[in-house]
């Protein structure tokens, strides 16, 4: 009976190991709770923000993917930054309302889908799967603020602030999305153009889905190992 004792501590470690979502719901949490931190005086936001917007998919893709996966993702990134640098200068406002954009989407779209293909056909514990589809939701989020943010550079007039027409910067999209993903709806901040409102009709849809069909089916997948347990009596 004592012999079995000091054996629990090293299962519930080695569990928590094995739990490699962690570390990536945890960074886009942080993220989303203290961006007002990166918002100086006048609403002019620092440029950190974005770039650890950039950073924080490859958390998950080395966390949990492949090291070609990782290697994929990486190589996307800097080919973004050069792009960034050598035609809009690290201008902010020239990226995002360039079609550059697009492949910052791209490459959020790709870290989802490594992401989901490893939840779902590697060898994870439910707990991970779990988390890692909340990473996901959160990830889809800062997806379409991306979305958000560039169709609102392009024409401001495409979103209301209080009524009136106002660009949005990089916190006002993200709470945006937040609110639509979430279908909580304040009003605040309303879609008027046509490509505004088809971008919030789609990520609404997108929301129910990831809800009702992904995480659904994460929940219910049965324990890493379970059947080779299952066997033994």
């Amino acid at each position: 009976m004592y012999s079995l004792l000091p054996m629990r501590p090293s299962k519930v470690s080695l569990r928590w190991i094995r739990n490699r979502t962690t570390p990536l719901l945890l960074a886009l949490l942080a993220l989303f709770a203290v961006h007002p931190l990166f918002i100086k005086g006048g609403g002019i936001e620092l440029p950190l923000f974005p770039l650890l917007l950039d950073i924080v998919p490859l958390v998950g893709i080395l966390c949990v993917g492949s090291r070609r996966q990782g290697f994929v993702l990486v190589a996307w990134a800097v080919t973004l930054l050069i792009c960034a640098g050598v035609f809009h200068d690290f201008n902010e406002s020239a990226i995002v309302r360039s079609q550059l954009m697009f492949g910052f989407m791209g490459y959020y779209a790709t870290a989802i889908a490594m992401l989901a293909f490893q939840l779902a056909h590697g060898k994870s514990l439910l707990d991970d799967r779990v988390i890692g589809g909340l990473a996901i939701y959160l990830l889809a989020i800062v997806l379409y603020a991306m979305l958000h943010h560039h169709i609102s550079a392009v024409d401001p007039s495409n979103y209301t602030f209080n009524n009136a027409p106002a660009p949005l910067r990089w916190n006002d999209s993200l709470y945006f999305s937040t609110v639509i993903m979430t279908t909580v709806g304040f009003g605040d901040i309303v879609p008027v153009g046509p490509w505004a409102r088809a971008a919030a009709m789609l990520e609404a849809l997108t929301g129910v889905i990831l809800l009702v069909l992904f995480i659904g089916r994460l929940a219910v997948l049965p324990r890493s190992g379970s059947t080779q347990s299952s066997g033994h009596h």
